[in-house]
């Protein structure tokens, strides 16, 4: 017996439980809890799912991963676009819990404590303060687009150290950085929600620990992807934190003048009586 895919029209024949041209699983009952609860069950629960396979090879063989999905064989794995997605939700879910533990990203004490050492008047001290309240606000209300900003950035950087036929071009390296980040973000979120909840006063050494896998993850999957020996990835390591700090330069020189311009800009044309002191300027 014949059947028309409902998503693409193409013949469904008997006995098949998904279209031949696109992929789709062929439904049939009507949908229920218990359907959305196996499917859910199906898709990220079980032992044998896309997922599971996904998240444990990108530890075990990445580059059966990564080139799968480069190279076209993209069945047995979650695409890298849809990864990301799942680790966006994760740490979303993580974010959720520290608004609500209302869980500071910095020991608003210590940071006083830094800012009177270093000569710094009450006025000046305040103003610092609230700039690092609204930084902590802003990177918790926006973390996914700032990841969405620096998955470029950093396959920009990839870019650079690999460079050559026999390497990725950037598209493919955009590829890279979305399983890297994901396949950390994911691993990293139950760990995080143990210490916030058992070992809230490490939470901030513990904050320094992303940064660190991704780097150190970075290297192992380049080192499988490329087949490096421990000499060449090291090398290549060196040369990506030289163009990653050289970036970070440019981008810190541009954010200072953009600031300089904009604050010329607001005491010209919309309130010449602001006074730049207040900001602990001049």
């Amino acid at each position: 017996m014949e059947r028309i895919c409902k998503n693409c029209g193409s013949i469904v024949y008997a006995q098949k439980r998904y279209c031949a041209d696109c992929g789709a699983k062929w439904i049939e009952n009507r949908i229920t809890l218990r359907n959305v609860g196996a499917d859910f069950a199906d898709m990220y629960l079980g032992f044998d799912t896309k997922f599971v396979r996904t998240f444990i090879d990108l530890f075990r063989k990445p580059e059966a991963v990564i080139n799968g999905f480069i190279s076209g064989r993209r069945m047995g794995y979650v695409d890298a676009l849809r990864y990301l997605f799942i680790s966006l939700f994760l740490s979303g879910i993580f974010l959720f819990i520290v608004k609500k533990m209302d869980l500071e990203m910095f020991d608003p004490q210590e940071l006083r404590n830094l800012y009177e050492n270093m000569g710094y008047s009450e006025a000046m001290v305040k103003t610092q303060m609230s700039f690092m309240e609204g930084y902590s606000l802003f990177i918790q209300d926006y973390m996914s687009f700032i990841i969405m900003l620096s998955i470029p950035i950093y396959a920009f950087l990839g870019k650079l150290t690999f460079r050559g036929k026999r390497y990725y071009n950037y598209t493919e390296q955009v590829v890279v950085q979305l399983y890297t980040y994901s396949q950390i973000a994911i691993t990293l979120v139950p760990f995080n929600l143990i210490i916030i909840y058992f070992f809230k006063d490490l939470y901030y050494i513990w904050s320094n620990v992303p940064l660190l896998a991704m780097i150190f993850y970075n290297a192992y999957v380049y080192k499988r992807l490329f087949k490096l020996d421990t000499a060449g990835i090291i090398g290549k390591s060196v040369l990506f934190l030289i163009w990653t700090m050289v970036t970070f330069l440019v981008i810190v020189i541009i954010g200072i003048l953009v600031g300089f311009l904009g604050m010329l800009f607001y005491k010209k044309f919309i309130n010449p009586a602001w006074d730049p002191s207040s900001l602990g300027i001049g």
